[in-house]
């Protein structure tokens, strides 16, 4: 799935500016310019991020176009440190599900929780060679 980056629950719609005068506007965008190291640094340079901004914000993106998981729940996954495939992984759906709750409550998160369900369903995602 394809995003636009300023869809993206709790990213700064400023560094999403920044973004977009850079010419990535969609989490494809996102992920085409992470591959390319000269355009990363090319983007990095342009928008003014800093690595690390930069990265999370790629994190953001890759777990979004993950089916599922969309706008909704990325912030809230890569704050929990699970940025792709091997990090979620390292969890079970019944690990992963407490820890976005200790998450939601450590950070102060107003959005709505992921049920068992639909974490399961992510896992059976991740899993799929297609995902």
């Amino acid at each position: 799935m394809n995003y636009k980056m300023m869809d993206l629950q709790g990213i700064d719609q400023d560094l999403v500016a920044k973004l977009n005068a850079a010419g990535v506007s969609t989490t494809s965008d996102m992920i085409r310019v992470w591959l390319d190291r000269d355009r990363r640094s090319q983007v990095e340079a342009h928008s003014g991020l800093n690595g690390e901004q930069f990265q999370r914000m790629v994190s953001m993106a890759r777990m979004a176009r993950m089916r599922g998981i969309g706008p909704k729940y990325a912030e809230l996954l890569v704050t929990a440190g699970v940025i792709g495939k091997k990090s979620m992984a390292k969890h079970t759906p019944e690990t992963l599900v407490k820890r976005l709750a200790e998450v939601q409550q450590l950070h102060n998160f107003k959005g709505a929780m992921p049920t068992a369900s639909e974490v399961e369903a992510w896992f059976v995602e991740a899993e799929s060679p297609n995902a």
